[in-house]
């Protein structure tokens, strides 16, 4: 069950990200991560209120450190991809997403079956192979820097927030939605930015909110159930989710070594599943 939830999360936060790619096209990426984390925080109170979560102030503070940490990622993913490309940027942030949280379970005593050890590795590198794109242009140096903060903030930001005690249930995302936004919005503010993005494009951001917080609530409970370290890994295959939704609709070209990343990446979910 808790790799299942993990792959829910991939499936959800794939499907926000399309969208959030949709509304950053058109405005700052800022407004759309403000709007996005905005949604999340009535969504991740409900459910926590209805789930009967025990508000547990260790739990609650490590959900505000995550909410920092995603939020501070997704605008140094955002600004890299702007300053170099997302050709270096996206691979690299992406992998050490994935790395970083089985790294830590691994520090922390986890020892993984030799099935479990193979299916992380092929899913890792699929995850690199569905990112990659070869056109690649910019500061290369700097795309690296870029992707390395990124990804080491969202592994971090997803350590934080599931390593948390089952009790606590969702809350810990209500936390990470709460500071996320205030980051965000401030952020906006000093730039005399919009804090929520206008007109028709708001209905954009809602939703990706909406996929996005539906899919951290996955990861949270999946990882709170189960290990953190494969949960995070199956969790972190959402790019393979963006690259179909875009090949689908939004005319990109899913290249051959796209999809045999993510046919590896199915594959190695397949091992851990069944371990």
């Amino acid at each position: 069950m808790p790799i299942m939830l993990g792959v829910l999360a991939a499936i959800l936060v794939g499907i926000s990200d399309t969208l959030g790619r949709a509304g950053t096209r058109r405005a700052n990426s800022v407004s759309h991560v403000s709007s996005a984390m905005f949604i999340g925080i009535p969504i991740t109170l409900v459910a926590a209120l209805l789930s009967g979560a025990e508000w547990r102030a260790g739990d609650l503070l490590s959900g505000a450190v995550s909410g920092f940490l995603v939020a501070g990622g997704l605008g140094v993913a955002y600004r890299g991809m702007a300053d170099s490309s997302a050709a270096v940027v996206s691979p690299i942030s992406a992998v050490f997403a994935a790395l970083i949280p089985l790294v830590w379970d691994i520090l922390g005593g986890l020892r993984p079956g030799v099935q479990v050890s193979i299916g992380c590795a092929v899913a890792i590198t699929s995850l690199a192979l569905t990112t990659f794109n070869k056109e690649l242009s910019g500061k290369i140096r700097i795309g690296v820097a870029y992707g390395l903060l990124a990804g080491f903030m969202f592994g971090a930001g997803v350590i934080f927030v599931a390593d948390t005690a089952e009790a606590s249930g969702v809350l810990p995302a209500f936390t990470q939605r709460l500071v996320g936004f205030s980051l965000m919005a401030t952020l906006a503010t000093r730039r005399s930015l919009p804090v929520f993005l206008p007109g028709k494009l708001l209905k954009i951001g809602l939703l990706s909110g909406v996929f996005g917080t539906f899919g951290m609530m996955s990861w949270v409970i999946g990882s709170q159930q189960g290990d953190l370290g494969t949960v995070s890994v199956a969790g972190s295959m959402f790019p393979a989710v963006v690259a179909v939704l875009a090949a689908t609709f939004d005319d990109d070209q899913l290249r051959w070594w796209q999809g045999l990343g993510i046919l590896g990446a199915i594959i190695g979910m397949g091992l851990i599943a069944l371990a």
